[in-house]
């Protein structure tokens, strides 16, 4: 298998997201980032074109389902994706929540941390099929393993 080309990341403003563009970051390496905080966005694909990468970076929450779509897809049309990770979530207990219910806070951390997963990868799946190609990371979280007694819908 060759290394991937085209690398699309969603949750690309901090953390693991971050850290995974910076080190595919490189000369020939088209990178296709996503987040929610247009400051944080800007800033990564800024350090990622110093490094040599061409960047397409998007402001984005991946609970739209729609948007998302029309991302990723207009991603894989301007060059196929190789690689595509499903890495935007958030974390949170249910304690505490300003303006929302323990409930509420619990669809949304779904909201993003499943739907947002299966809105990034269920468009691009026929067309990596289609050309016998590409790749397809999630990311979770040592959570799923041992539960946070505070955070049942992250864990």
């Amino acid at each position: 298998m060759t290394a991937p080309i085209h690398i699309l990341i969603t949750g690309a403003s901090s953390g693991i997201g971050e850290a995974l563009a910076l080190l595919y970051a490189a000369p020939g390496i088209t990178l296709s980032l996503s987040g929610r905080d247009a400051q944080r966005v800007a800033a990564i694909a800024h350090a990622c074109r110093e490094k040599g990468a061409t960047v397409d970076a998007q402001v984005m929450d991946v609970t739209d389902q729609n948007a998302t779509e029309a991302w990723v897809l207009a991603r894989d049309d301007a060059a196929p994706l190789d690689l595509v990770i499903a890495n935007a979530g958030i974390s949170g207990g249910t304690a505490g929540i300003e303006g929302g219910t323990a409930a509420s806070r619990g669809r949304h951390i779904f909201d993003v941390n499943l739907g947002g997963v299966l809105n990034t990868v269920l468009p691009v799946i026929p067309r990596m099929r289609a050309r016998r190609r590409g790749q397809i990371a999630l990311m979770s979280s040592l959570a799923s393993f041992r539960g946070i007694g505070g955070a049942p819908a992250y864990s």
